[in-house]
C-alpha cells in the first residue's frame, strides 16, 4: 500500500471526526496535524474512536492490523502524535503483516 493512501485515510478520518463534533478547524488536517496530546483538537474518547475508524478501514481492505498494543502505546516517541508518525507506523505494520 502506498504511503500517500495511508495518509489520506488518516486525514479523512480526522476531518470526519472534526466535522461530526462540529470542531473549528474542520477539513484542515494535513501531514503535520497533531492527533494526540494537549495540542490536538481530538479529546481522548475522540482519539479512541479515530483509531478504531482507521483500523476498521484497513481491516476492510484486508490488512489485519492492530494499532493499539502495549509496546506502541508505551513507546517514548508515540507513533500516534502526528499524521506523519501514524502513517509511518501503519506502513510498517502493513509491510510486516502476513500476506
Amino acid at each position: 500500500m502506498q504511503r500517500e493512501k495511508i495518509e489520506e485515510v488518516i486525514i479523512t478520518a480526522y476531518n470526519d471526526y472534526l466535522k461530526e463534533q462540529d470542531i473549528e478547524g474542520e477539513g484542515e488536517g494535513n501531514s503535520d496535524t497533531i492527533l494526540y496530546g494537549s495540542d490536538s483538537e481530538v479529546d481522548s474518547m475522540g482519539f479512541v474512536n479515530l483509531i478504531m475508524d482507521i483500523e476498521a478501514h484497513f481491516q476492510d481492505q484486508g490488512y489485519m492490523i492492530t494499532l493499539t498494543y502495549e509496546e506502541a502505546m508505551a513507546g517514548e516517541s508515540s507513533p500516534f502524535k502526528t499524521v506523519t508518525g501514524l502513517t509511518d507506523f501503519i506502513l510498517e505494520l502493513i509491510e510486516e503483516a502476513p500476506k
